[in-house]
């Protein structure tokens, strides 16, 4: 058979097997019943017949499954178990407390919508982006480490965040390159054990290379960090400890920093520059403290703002307002003790670790406003003993 002919008999073949033996030999009639059967499925929708047969374990399933109702309809909130809830139920469920309703307690300033014409303010994101901070803190929280290493002590670090403001001023890195410098040598030594002397010099460059690359445009080189160390370690043991440090810390280096948080009180309060200079210091010096970073950075931020303001104002009586209120989160008795002792290790700072010069040294540049050489408010608490700062209030955190 030639190919033709073999094609039309396959269609031939085809239109045989669509053809019903038991319709009518009228083609009109034939057309008039598949309308009648159309009309009829358009009113009586039936549901088409499966191709294969359920499995049992299907079948089952839907036997189990099929009184089963959902009530979508919304709940009264006072009542979350439904109406239809045993008492037995209602009682094993402890009440969810009421949220307190948010009170502006400064309702007639919106800074955020008076700067809403700035790109530079963000003033569509900012109340977010510093709620997204503050709830972050405690990710970053570290608890009390020292006893994880015999070597190092309460002086030996403040000895090594000085080094290291010295680095930045050297490097004329940004502020927050060193606030976060300091944050990871407090992540990894709360989270290692037996760091000895030798290593913590590496540690410190380690973090400052690593919160450069995170911060800075113009990273400082490894070669550089080796050499103002004094060639104590080598480039491979650098980044050794770099991966190391990586590894402990959790690979999160977006950690809050109390700089960014005195930046946005300094700007909501609209202050002059070298009052924000003034809580710099304040806040850089409380950097070299050791129970201070256990302390909010949100917290710290609030109380170096309101102890520079202090110390600038003619009578010393600037008081908590509430405008610091609203844009810190705090009220003033929540920052009073903390403000009492930032004033306490300014002078302690000051008097007894003489040494530990290069904050002070910084901040009495014209650059910087002379803001160090401004005399201190009078200090109201006393220390330990002669070489010990009297003991951080009790704090919540953040």
């Amino acid at each position: 058979m030639f190919p033709l002919q073999r094609v039309k008999m396959m269609l031939l073949r085809s239109q045989a097997k669509n053809i019903d033996p038991a319709a009518p030999a009228d083609p009109a009639k034939n057309h008039k019943r598949k309308q009648t059967e159309q009309l009829g499925a358009l009113k009586n929708p039936t549901e088409p017949a499966a191709k294969k047969q359920h499995s049992k374990g299907l079948t089952e399933l839907r036997a189990h499954i099929s009184g089963f109702q959902i009530d979508s309809a919304k709940r009264d909130p006072r009542d979350p178990l439904g109406a239809k809830s045993s008492k037995e139920d209602a009682e094993n469920i402890a009440p969810v407390p009421a949220k307190a309703e948010y009170v502006d307690p400064c309702p007639h300033y919106d800074y955020d919508a008076e700067e809403a014409a700035n790109p530079e303010s963000v003033s569509e994101y900012a109340p977010e982006i510093f709620d997204y901070y503050k709830a972050r803190e405690k990710m970053f929280q570290v608890a009390s480490y020292m006893h994880k290493h015999p070597e190092i002590d309460v002086k030996t670090r403040a000895i090594l965040v000085d080094w290291m403001v010295e680095i930045q001023e050297t490097f004329e890195l940004n502020h927050e390159t060193l606030y976060n410098a300091v944050k990871l040598t407090d992540m990894f030594l709360h989270n290692s054990r037996n760091i000895d002397k030798s290593t913590i010099q590496k540690l410190a460059c380690v973090t400052i290379f690593i919160a450069a690359k995170f911060d800075e445009r113009s990273p400082p080189l490894v070669d550089d960090l080796i050499y103002l160390s004094g060639d104590r370690f080598t480039r491979e043991e650098l980044l050794a400890m770099e991966r190391n440090l990586f590894s402990t810390v959790g690979y999160d280096l977006g950690s809050p920093l109390s700089y960014r948080y005195l930046r946005r009180l300094g700007r909501v309060c609209r202050i002059d520059m070298k009052s924000l200079t003034m809580a710099r210091y304040i806040l850089e010096t409380s950097l070299m403290v050791y129970d201070y970073a256990f302390v909010s950075q949100a917290r710290q931020a609030a109380a170096a703002f309101v102890l520079a303001m202090r110390m600038l104002d003619a009578n010393h009586e600037y008081e908590w307002n509430p405008v610091l209120q609203k844009y810190s989160g705090f009220t003033g008795e929540e920052i009073a003790p903390l403000v009492e002792h930032m004033n306490h290790i300014m002078h302690f700072v000051n008097a007894k670790w003489t040494q530990l010069a290069s904050v002070r040294q910084k901040y009495s540049h014209e650059v910087f406003f002379h803001v160090a050489k401004v005399p201190f408010l009078p200090d109201t608490l006393r220390g330990v003993d002669e070489h010990t700062y009297a003991p951080l209030p009790v704090l919540s955190y953040p």
